[in-house]
This record gives structure tokens, sequence and C-alpha cells, in this order.
């Protein structure tokens, strides 16, 4: 690990499938050749189509990143102290978090509505781009502040959190159907 360290690398991906669209921070084109085992460097982009998944993995502690279909992120994370500051732009779509006890700071989400920040936790995030958040707690605790206005709820096991552009944050409790 501490060769893939040196080269810059803060994850790997661990599933493809269907369209995956991607793109290194120095590349200016999209190309269809996400594959098992490419590494993932700071600012790299990833895009699924209809039918896209791609599962990434941290390699300083093996926090787990599922991009489902019709979603583009953006990976970012820094070396520090041994440790991967770890960070992801949600621009749209819907995404799994695995996210394990954070050694350095927190693992940051964000997106156009919202800012996640996250110790160590498993959560989903339905980002609908500019039209708002909806946050769906599977364990731990997921601080979520609106950017709009600047309010800031926890997000819990079995709740969900919807947060929207006009700067509303509710959180209750999920439904049977969700």
């Amino acid at each position: 690990i501490s060769g893939l360290f040196c080269a810059e690398s803060i994850a790997l991906a661990t599933k493809v499938k269907g369209t995956v669209l991607y793109k290194k921070k120095k590349e200016k084109q999209l190309k269809n050749d996400l594959k098992v085992g490419v590494d993932l460097h700071n600012s790299d982009y990833i895009r699924t189509g209809e039918d896209g998944f791609a599962k990434y993995v941290y390699l300083d502690d093996g926090t787990q990143i599922k991009v489902h279909n019709n979603t583009e992120v953006y990976v970012h994370g820094e070396l520090s102290r041994r440790s991967i500051l770890k960070q992801l732009k949600v621009k749209d779509g819907t995404v799994k978090l695995d996210i394990k006890k954070q050694n350095v700071d927190e693992f940051t989400v964000i997106t156009p509505t919202s800012v996640a920040s996250v110790k160590g936790t498993s959560f989903w995030l339905d980002c609908n781009g500019k039209g708002g958040d909806k946050f769906y707690g599977e364990s731990g605790i997921v601080s979520i502040t609106n950017i709009a206005s600047g309010l800031k709820r926890n997000l819990s096991k079995n709740t969900v959190a919807n947060s929207l552009p006009d700067g509303s944050l509710a959180v209750r409790e999920i439904t049977p159907t969700e």
C-alpha cells in the first residue's frame, strides 16, 4: 500500500458494470475506460449511465462508495498523517456510502444544496442536482448543513433528511416504502 500512496492514488475501483465514464483530473475528455483495479486520484470524475454502476474503496481505511446509475461524482482526497482526508462532490444521482471511522478528520460530502460531515457511518444520498437532496440513514450519525440557510440537522439510523434549495432542512423517520 505504501507504494500506492507514493503515486498519490487515494482509491481503487473495485466494481464496474454498464456505462461508466471516467476522467482523470488532467484529462479533457470523458472515456469509457474505468475498469476494476484502476487507481483513482484527487479530483477524478465518474459519471454512470442508465445501466451504469461503479464501486471504489479508499486505500487507507476501506471506506466504500457505490455510485449508482445516472450519477455524477468527483472523487477527492489528500494524504495527511498516513490517512486520507476524504471528500466526495455529488452533482446529481444516487450514492451509497459506507464510511469507516475516520482517524484524522471527517469525510465530507458536498452537493449543490448540502454539506454532510461524517466520522463513520452508512447512509444513502439521493441528490437531485439543484433540486435538493434526500439522505437516508442506515447507521451512525451524519451532520447535514443546508448551504442556503446554514441550518444543521443530524441524520441517524432509520431517518430521512430532506435538504432543499429554499434553505429548508427537515429530518423525519423513514417510511416502510422508502
